[in-house]
């Protein structure tokens, strides 16, 4: 047999030995530290209880944060973001690295991201954001990387400048990428901002590959309950069932409605919309600069 086709055939069985081991694996049964999964409520609270008397040790006035950044590997002096109107500091929303721009929640996605889909240099991956740290550190590491923005009217699937910046428009309960498109799917706090969250679930299921998984941060309303905030009726008119919420947008200076605080019935949703294990992430690590009350969903497709 010849050199170039031992290679070839070496090659392909390596290709099918790591097809089969990402359609097959399951989720671990144990995690490194600070990483805690549950399915159930009371452990959540039981969890954070064990946090709180280091989150309360750290006084509000603090500016810098000494930690380790996992996306840079090096140690930092994380950012604190002040509490306006003499509030109670956002972690989940501050502690900016001075290298890589990212915050707590970013950070701290991309560190599950890393450890449950063990992701290598070709696989195929879809950001649900792109005008962010995030994307700029994930491009530069997966070639095959997608990621976009909603920018209605604009057709979904085109191309638009936004920002003087390329932009991919999608909107997520209707994607136009195939079926089987992506190893991993990243939704980082957009799913609140989706009126039709299950649909948004079908179509992450649906263009993730077999074994294919999804990491999923959302606010969460430590409850069993999902939290309704505001819901749109037959006509398309939002109708505010508590006080309105809105988030930081880049492409809007208003920001964006809030929906949903989703509860612990959101794993079961994730099963309903075809993934088979779903689990709820807990972490907390002033080593990490994740601290608060951080929450991630896990789910792997059937």
């Amino acid at each position: 047999m010849g050199i170039n086709r031992q290679f070839r055939l070496r090659s392909l069985l390596s290709a099918s030995a790591d097809w089969w081991h990402r359609i097959t694996r399951t989720l671990p049964s144990g995690l490194p530290a600070p990483f805690f999964f549950t399915q159930d409520i009371n452990a959540v609270h039981e969890y954070f209880s064990a946090c709180y008397a280091d989150m309360h040790s750290i006084p509000e006035s603090t500016r810098l944060l000494n930690g380790h950044c996992y996306v840079c590997s090096t140690v930092v002096d994380f950012q604190v973001a002040p509490a306006g109107d003499g509030g109670v500091v956002n972690w989940r929303e501050t502690l900016v690295c001075p290298r890589c721009q990212l915050i707590n929640r970013w950070r701290g996605c991309l560190h599950l991201f890393e450890y449950f889909c063990e992701p290598g240099l070709q696989d195929r991956v879809y950001l649900t954001e792109m005008l962010s740290p995030v994307y700029q550190q994930l491009a530069g590491r997966f070639p095959r990387l997608s990621a976009s923005e909603f920018l209605p009217p604009n057709e979904l699937g085109s191309t638009v400048q936004t920002h003087a910046v390329p932009v991919r428009n999608e909107d997520v309960t209707q994607l136009t990428y195939h079926d089987c498109s992506f190893e991993s799917v990243l939704c980082f706090d957009v799913l609140e901002h989706v009126a039709d969250y299950r649909a948004a679930l079908r179509e992450f299921s649906r263009v993730l590959c077999s074994g294919g998984r999804l990491i999923l941060s959302v606010p969460f309303s430590f409850r069993q309950e999902t939290r309704i905030r505001a819901e749109v009726d037959g006509a398309g008119n939002i109708k505010h069932l508590v006080e309105p919420c809105y988030h930081g947008d880049p492409l809007s200076d208003e920001g964006v409605l809030s929906y949903y605080d989703f509860g612990m019935d959101l794993l079961h949703e994730l099963q309903s919309a075809g993934f088979e294990e779903t689990l709820l992430v807990c972490y907390y690590s002033g080593n990490w600069g994740y601290l608060g009350e951080n929450i991630a969903y896990v789910a792997r497709k059937s």
